[in-house]
């Protein structure tokens, strides 16, 4: 995907599955380069650590990941993680869930990491769509059979 990205010019935002070796990526990044998402807090405020760092309800970070092995060339790794709601099982196991994507995109990282969300807002309205409103048929490639769906 990133290859064909590269050749058609086309940048690119590409969420990635943790691995353990993605796991320790996230791992070594410095605790003073996770920044409050801001959303988190209607505000604009955030609450500090014993450290005197910023806590919000979502941080985020950026580094450089090599993927595919030693083989990829170094992208961006835009990391957010967000704190398990206290009641959840997750806030058992675990201090944050985290989510990374590989960029090679311009651009501050709260800007991208943003975008990047907003899609994944907009996959979930078309997810609800197909599954909850019939339209996983669509396009037929018939308009009258689109019409039937709709109607």
């Amino acid at each position: 995907m990133v290859r064909t990205c590269r050749r058609a010019g086309v940048a690119f935002s590409i969420t990635v599955r943790l691995n353990p070796a993605l796991h320790r990526t996230i791992a070594a990044i410095p605790v003073d380069a996770w920044m409050p998402i801001p959303y988190w807090s209607s505000t604009g405020t955030f609450g500090v650590d014993a450290t005197g760092m910023p806590i919000s309800g979502a941080d985020v970070a950026e580094t450089v990941h090599v993927p595919f092995g030693t083989r990829g060339t170094p992208l961006r790794l835009i990391v957010p993680r967000v704190r398990p709601t206290p009641d959840s099982l997750l806030a058992l196991f675990t201090e944050f869930a985290y989510h990374a994507f590989i960029t090679d995109r311009a651009g501050d990282t709260l800007t991208l990491e943003a975008d990047h969300r907003a899609h994944a807002e907009v996959e979930t309205v078309i997810r609800a769509l197909k599954e909850g409103a019939g339209l996983a048929h669509l396009p037929s490639g018939r308009v009258a059979a689109n019409a039937a769906w709709l109607a």
